[in-house]
């Protein structure tokens, strides 16, 4: 009796530990965006991707301001040879193309395999992009994930020769169908690192210096070098032991890319001593 009753204990512990992992399996996946246009278990209609970036066919995504993309839809700009050449298998599974697993496809064998759209979407990257952009849904499974590369890291699928035409995870060359833009005119790129900045408006891509401080008359005119996208300050001090002030208000500095920049300082001149230097706001 003694036997028996200690066996039923230990049947009635397994199968309550494997119901506890069941519904913790289902809570995940119906939290999950695990694949681009449905949810495996829940089939949900708005719990992924395309509920808020519009079907993977389509021409133009539903984002403000939406991007255009050559080839007449998302699809054919990441798998068509004119455009980004993706080899199907980086992002789907030979047992079955559809649904589309964002975490999950074949791969190229022995490099990365396996990693589907988080080889060239950085996974913590792509999470800390949303959380940034508040959205938080992605907290609900990972609310302690690991920080991201810098922008400068390629990631996994970049530069996989014959797998995929994206290499340049900085978008340094303005110029169509190379880099890691394939969208038609802006020239945006991906914010892997999920800091809300694109590429060369990231200061871990694109440069960020004072290039001079000119008189015109008490005013004194601060040249600077940074990128579109980016929101910047002007600052001064009377020495480099006080504490630097902003002269400036928030500079929201317009287009894409490198870009030259000034402000007027106006009065500046009337100081014995002056010094400058940049502040930069990171969203």
């Amino acid at each position: 009796m003694k036997e028996t009753k200690k066996y039923r204990s230990i049947r009635d512990c397994v199968v309550l530990a494997v119901g506890f992992i069941a519904f913790m399996a289902m809570r995940s996946d119906s939290l999950a965006y695990d694949t681009y246009s449905t949810n495996k278990l829940s089939n949900s209609s708005t719990n992924h991707c395309r509920a808020c970036h519009g079907d993977f066919r389509a021409a133009i995504s539903t984002k403000v301001p939406p991007t255009v993309f050559p080839g007449g839809n998302i699809h054919e700009m990441h798998r068509n040879s004119a455009y980004m050449g993706t080899d199907c298998d980086l992002c789907h599974q030979d047992s079955g193309r559809y649904p589309v697993i964002i975490g999950l496809s074949t791969g190229p064998a022995g490099n990365n395999s396996g990693i589907g759209c988080t080889g060239c979407h950085v996974a913590e990257g792509l999470r800390k992009h949303h959380v940034v952009r508040g959205v938080t849904v992605c907290l609900d499974c990972h609310p302690n994930d690991s920080a991201p590369p810098p922008e400068t890291t390629k990631p996994p699928y970049y530069g996989l020769t014959g797998f995929t035409k994206a290499n340049n995870p900085g978008n340094t060359v303005l110029a169509t169908n190379v880099n890691e833009n394939w969208s038609a005119g802006d020239f945006l790129g991906l914010d892997n690192d999920g800091n809300g900045l694109y590429d060369l408006a990231d200061y871990a891509v694109g440069p960020f210096r004072l290039l001079s401080a000119t008189l015109e008359g008490n005013n004194v005119r601060v040249t600077f070098l940074t990128a579109g996208g980016r929101t910047n300050r002007v600052q001064a001090a009377a020495s480099l032991t006080t504490a630097f002030t902003n002269v400036s208000a928030a500079l929201e500095i317009p287009g894409v890319g490198l870009v030259t920049n000034s402000y007027l300082d106006v009065g500046g001149a009337t100081s014995p001593l002056r010094f400058y230097r940049l502040s930069a706001q990171v969203p």
